[in-house]
């Protein structure tokens, strides 16, 4: 037999299964398997009180309506007279103790369960809780390309310029390129190889004489 049970706990999900894995480990577990964050399995023993014959419960948690679901799956040997709901009722009276603060039952399909685990990696997801879809990843936002760095503009050694026509390096005291012929007018700095906007008398870059 399998039932399932799912409770509210309007407490962070961390707190909340660690409020469960005190219980078991303290008063309802056996052989205790722990998943952290995800899930918690134990054993459950044979019990006149709850009419059991042994079998096994794993609770599973996940993050919903700012608080955390916790789903109660109870696979029990024995099937008719079983009294699962006493033992959950007493398990999450334990916690609620723990917590201080009451879990209350709702209804939830153990397939959002499912699905949480399988988008779930091994440090969980960020998500966007709602009422209607409590485990939606948050789309990872589109990471703005980091700015291209500009290469620096080719500075002429110190005391030469460039000729703007072919790029070649000449004296800075030169009229006509060594390469071209074209007329050498202060195309760059000689300083510091800025290129001056117009008929500029100093450096706009570094303040040098260039007329």
């Amino acid at each position: 037999m399998r039932r399932d049970l799912v409770y509210f706990y309007d407490r962070p999900l961390g707190a909340v299964f660690d409020a469960f894995v005190q219980a078991a480990n303290r008063k309802f577990g056996k052989n205790c398997k722990i998943e952290q964050n995800r899930t918690i399995s134990f054993a459950l023993n044979y019990s006149f009180k709850y009419n059991m014959n042994g079998g096994s419960v794993t609770a599973r948690f996940m993050p919903y309506q700012n608080g955390t679901a916790v789903n109660l799956r109870y696979s029990i040997v024995q099937l008719f007279g079983a009294r699962y709901k006493a033992h959950a009722q007493d398990l999450t009276m334990f916690v609620n103790g723990l917590l201080q603060t009451a879990g209350s039952l709702i209804q939830l399909d153990v397939q959002q369960f499912l699905a949480y685990e399988q988008q779930a990696g091994p440090s969980g997801p960020v998500f966007v809780q709602s009422a209607q879809n409590p485990y939606i990843p948050q789309q990872q936002m589109q990471q703005p390309m980091p700015p291209q760095a500009v290469p620096p503009q080719a500075v002429p050694p110190q005391g030469s310029i460039s000729c703007s026509q072919c790029g070649a390096v000449n004296n800075a005291r030169a009229k006509f390129c060594v390469r071209c012929g074209r007329e050498m007018q202060q195309s760059f700095c000689p300083r510091c190889g800025a290129m001056p906007e117009g008929t500029e008398a100093f450096c706009v870059r570094c303040g040098n004489k260039l007329r």
